[in-house]
């Protein structure tokens, strides 16, 4: 069976370049993170609220990929911190429902706007002729991954 040279090339460097991308943007987020007083792992979990003000305990897990033990870990100590609190459901007994805070809500959105100026800065690197293109290009590759990542599961 023959294999395209230049196919392999691209697919070696494509693997290389995700390696990397993965563990620069891990170590990003755990200083930003660090710089709210947050764990990686609670920084994460608020950032699911970018969109709602509530969440079950069981999505949680799910789009963290983290046990429900973890999860109640991390939970814990974002309620400690007044960040969210925790509910359950009245419709159905066995949910838990994370709700925000009023007080995390001022926070989360110095957080939200604070996490925007990371990566204006970060785009400041990249010529301005050159940033849509990446964007799009970035954004292939998460569909592409995804796609992989759905047909393993």
């Amino acid at each position: 069976m023959h294999t395209d040279h230049k196919q392999d090339k691209l697919a070696e460097a494509m693997a290389d370049l995700t390696c990397e991308l993965a563990r620069t943007c891990n170590e990003k987020e755990n200083y930003f993170a660090s710089l709210f007083n947050l764990t990686p792992a609670e920084f994460k979990c608020l950032k699911l609220f970018s969109k709602t003000n509530s969440i079950t305990i069981k999505t949680i897990s799910v789009l963290m990929k983290l046990t429900p033990g973890r999860i109640t870990h991390i939970l814990t100590s974002l309620e400690k911190k007044k960040f969210i609190k925790r509910k359950t459901d009245h419709y159905d007994k066995r949910n838990v429902i994370v709700s925000l805070t009023s007080n995390s809500e001022p926070f989360l959105k110095n957080l939200n706007c604070s996490h925007i100026k990371l990566h204006q800065e970060i785009l400041e690197n990249i010529s301005a002729e050159k940033r849509e293109e990446i964007i799009y290009a970035m954004q292939q590759v998460v569909d592409a991954l995804r796609t992989w990542s759905a047909k393993i599961e």
